[in-house]
């Protein structure tokens, strides 16, 4: 048995795809995405840029926004870059 993961099924060849069994999972809802930008990306990224909580605040209003431009995906991998 193999298992695979792709975030579209259209690149995987017909021949492939075939032979496959595809589950579909669900992405982060948004409070999900707000939790893990607020308990991992932010502190990750104010550590590697010197920044601590006296010099900067994060709202939940303004990290919703930020998260409903840049992750459409499922995950947040755009909110790394």
């Amino acid at each position: 048995m193999f298992l695979a993961t792709a975030n579209v099924l259209e690149n995987i060849p017909q021949a492939l795809r075939d032979r496959m069994e595809v589950i579909q999972l669900s992405g982060y809802s948004e409070e999900e995405k707000l939790i893990i930008a607020k308990k991992y990306l932010v502190k990750k990224q104010m550590e590697e840029n010197g920044v601590n909580d006296k010099n900067i605040e994060f709202k939940d209003d303004g990290l919703k926004k930020v998260i409903g431009a840049f992750t459409r995906e499922a995950g947040l991998r755009k909110l790394r870059a």
